[in-house]
């Protein structure tokens, strides 16, 4: 790990007075430990969750829980990340990407919510590692309308993308592809996807990497995680 984690905790009293001061939700998604590394105090009972959901759930659990027409807040986050990559001149933290989405609630209940992603900290070579997402309801709590996600270069002040619908691009993923990300998802291994689709184990996993490629993920429980949020399987 090429992080100094004194850095993430010096964050911490600034991010303990801003939850005391507003009533915003405050999350710290650490992209290395793959967890929350700070959330807001009462964020569950502030969402309408059992006590047990945040921080002991992963972010995938959090976005299992968007309506399904809103796919393009998860899909604006691996957009985000791709732009991250292909443009590593620029600087990340000039960034921000602006979400409009809906979520189900333990009370069965839809609540919209506006977030506010930018990032704190990336690490030597770049690779993102803090992030700070802003919550708050929506002023308007709209649960007929789809989700929109815009991200921003806030230091040119430019959209670099803006996006909003109900149909699902599937970001370019082949029929094929969908197929092995379900039986990914029933807990199959390469050799038994290869026997069941009649195909060789190197094919399978080649379309595994290509998946892992397309959803901007490291390995397959995450590729399963993110097409279950994206609604694939």
């Amino acid at each position: 790990c090429n992080v100094d984690y004194s850095i993430a905790e010096s964050y911490l009293p600034m991010l303990e007075m801003l939850d005391s001061l507003n009533t915003s939700i405050i999350i710290v998604i650490d992209y290395f430990k793959k967890n929350y590394f700070f959330t807001s105090k009462n964020i569950n009972s502030r969402l309408g969750f059992n006590a047990d959901k945040f921080p002991y759930h992963d972010q995938y659990w959090f976005r299992s829980r968007f309506h399904s027409e809103d796919y393009i807040a998860t899909e604006g986050s691996v957009l985000a990340s791709l732009y991250h990559r292909e443009n590593p001149s620029e600087n990340p933290k000039h960034t921000k990407l602006t979400s409009d989405f809906r979520i189900l609630n333990d009370y069965n209940n839809w609540v919209r919510l506006i977030s506010q992603t930018s990032i704190l900290e990336v690490d030597a070579v770049g690779n993102i590692w803090l992030t700070l997402l802003i919550m708050d309801f929506s002023p308007i709590q709209d649960m007929d309308t789809p989700g929109r996600v815009t991200f921003r270069n806030v230091h040119k002040n430019e959209i670099i993308f803006s996006i909003e619908g109900k149909r699902h691009s599937n970001l370019n993923i082949t029929e094929r592809e969908r197929q092995i990300l379900d039986m990914l998802a029933k807990g199959l291994r390469s050799k038994e996807i290869s026997e069941q689709l009649f195909i060789s184990v190197n094919t399978v996993n080649n379309h595994r990497s290509n998946i892992m490629n397309k959803l901007n993920v490291s390995n397959s429980v995450e590729a399963v995680g993110m097409a279950k949020s994206l609604g694939l399987v």
